[in-house]
């Protein structure tokens, strides 16, 4: 069981800007531990992936920032929208 997972998305390149690359990560916030990732584009497909790993685990809040497919991807689930929880799972990728 996951008690708060964070999920945040993070841009970078491979080479060139071109050749853009993101990286999806859900974040325990009690463990202090990612729980599972992606690469991907920055879709609802990629999103889903991430989210079928973590059907593994029962989580019983989410927190993510304000990218709408979040919002629409965790209708009817104890969501939390607010940069103001994300912030734990923004500081970990930080340069």
């Amino acid at each position: 069981m996951i008690v708060c997972a964070e999920m945040d998305e993070q841009w970078g390149y491979v080479g060139a800007k071109s050749r853009q690359r993101w990286l999806f990560y859900a974040y325990d916030r009690i463990r202090r531990t990612v729980v599972a990732h992606v690469f991907g584009e920055r879709t609802l497909a990629t999103l889903e992936r991430l989210l079928s790993l973590l059907s593994a685990f029962e989580v019983v809040v989410w927190m993510t920032d304000g990218w709408p497919l979040y919002e629409s991807r965790l209708k009817g689930k104890l969501h939390v929208n607010s940069k103001r929880y994300t912030q734990r799972i923004e500081r970990r990728l930080a340069p």
